[in-house]
């Protein structure tokens, strides 16, 4: 049904770009902040949306000199068709690498809060194929259901944090403080781990109905999700303080468990609060599914007509190497030690490099 319409509206794309954020990372951020920033550990992440706001900013003024494409032919236009191939090689890296991170650590979750007797690879494997089938469905399918979802996640979600600073202690906050240089450092990697859907803007600009008003658009969405996460942030350092909120493993989710739901008659809390979750990460899983295929297909010269054959693939290379890891502590740890690098390349440099070289080529100059 939606397979061959390619185009979504700006509204899609700011919805899109807010579940891409609510991923798994906003579990356990607030406590990586607090262990380096102490009671600044909620300007950290507010320091760090900020700078990704500057990001979005960089990749869509990139997008605006050269609406007509995608990365693969930005980067053969820039680079020539080997050097462009091999960053593009490693895009593809990045995009399964981020998609198998989030699938292992939300199937770990699960796991642990709500199917304890449930293998991990049966929660993957259902989370995944509920993802492919919004992939192959094709972008539109996927702004749709996000607009869908998105009245489903945010209504709840802040009921609940309501409910949360209501009961808060804000004396634990107090006095203010401001982060160390390691903590501003930490807090700039780990929201570059929140704002991974940013990466979905190198392919997105052939399909937006309105390209030339995107950046607008893309940078209101990346800082109302940077209000988001600093509020998570700020209320989990006022229920548990610096030094409690240091040794959680998931504050966010415990802390929003907090909150009693039994005068609504629901008898599985857990599962309200992860469906939060749930949410953002099929919507991200279909991203990288999509965008992956759309990658191989264009790396391939190929015709359109592959594309889901490439989501197979795709698909079995996330599933098998989301194992790797041997547990959750194993795969959160590989994800932070090599999440910022791809995040500093793909995010950072390569758009500065793509501006430049634009620029000198004759890209747009009226963007």
């Amino acid at each position: 049904m939606f397979a061959e319409n390619r185009k979504i509206s700006l509204r899609q794309l700011q919805i899109l770009l807010l579940l891409d954020s609510f991923g798994t990372v906003v579990l356990f951020l607030p406590a990586e902040l607090a262990q380096v920033s102490g009671r600044g550990c909620w300007v950290a992440a507010l320091i760090g949306g900020l700078v990704f706001g500057a990001v979005s900013l960089l990749l869509t003024t990139v997008g605006s000199k050269m609406p007509e494409g995608t990365v693969v032919e930005w980067c053969r236009f820039c680079f020539g068709d080997l050097v462009g191939g091999g960053i593009l090689v490693g895009l593809g890296a990045k995009l399964l690498f981020d998609g198998l991170m989030e699938l292992r650590l939300f199937s770990e979750v699960v796991c642990r809060a709500m199917l304890p007797n449930t293998p991990v690879w049966v929660i993957s494997l259902v989370i995944l194929l509920v993802a492919g089938t919004l992939a192959a469905q094709g972008i539109e399918c996927r702004g749709r259901t996000a607009e869908i979802l998105f009245f489903a996640v945010v209504v709840p979600l802040v009921i609940v944090l309501l409910a949360v600073a209501v009961s808060a202690r804000f004396e634990r906050v107090l006095p203010l403080a401001l982060p160390p240089l390691v903590g501003v450092k930490k807090g700039i990697g780990a929201m570059g781990i929140v704002f991974q859907g940013l990466t979905f803007l190198y392919f997105i600009f052939p399909d937006l109905r309105k390209p030339a008003m995107a950046k607008e658009a893309v940078l209101k969405s990346t800082l109302t999700m940077t209000i988001v996460v600093t509020i998570i942030v700020f209320l989990c350092l006022a229920v548990y303080g610096e030094g409690v909120l240091s040794e959680k493993l998931m504050p966010t989710l415990q802390m929003m468990e907090r909150v009693s739901f039994s005068g609504v008659f629901l008898t599985r809390q857990d599962i309200l609060l992860l469906w939060f979750w749930m949410a953002s990460v099929c919507i991200f899983l279909s991203g990288v599914l999509f965008y992956g295929s759309l990658l191989g297909v264009r790396l391939g010269r190929q015709q359109e007509t592959n594309r889901k054959r490439w989501i197979r693939v795709c698909l079995a290379v996330v599933f098998t190497a989301s194992f790797l890891p041997e547990n959750l502590s194993e795969a959160y740890d590989l994800r932070m030690q090599i999440a910022p690098w791809f995040h500093l390349f793909y995010l950072i440099i390569l758009p500065l490099i793509l501006l430049l070289l634009a620029r000198r080529k004759g890209g747009r100059e009226d963007a």
